[in-house]
């Protein structure tokens, strides 16, 4: 992501396994630019795979992506974050 051109989206998932353990998945999304080319590509990784100790109520999910983001060092970076367990409607 140290290559992002501008700002990193993010997506985020939640789910519980068959012993109801919580994790959170996140995925950066940005582009990038061959330095030799000059041809844009757009680029994405799973950025993060965490385990929810807690219930996941929303100022521990949001303490807990802040914490994920500001180790990857990308917090001022960050142009949208959405969530695939709100957009499952």
């Amino acid at each position: 992501m140290k290559g992002a051109l501008g700002n990193i989206s993010f997506t985020t998932d939640i789910w519980s396994d068959s012993n109801l353990k919580s994790y959170l998945a996140m995925t950066g999304h940005w582009i990038s630019e061959d330095p030799t080319t000059k041809v844009l590509h757009l680029e994405c990784t799973l950025t993060a795979f965490h385990w929810l100790r807690d219930r996941h109520t929303g100022e521990l999910l949001a303490n807990t992506i802040l914490y994920l983001l500001d180790r990857m060092n990308v917090t001022d970076k960050v142009c949208t974050l959405s969530s695939a367990s709100y957009l499952d409607v």
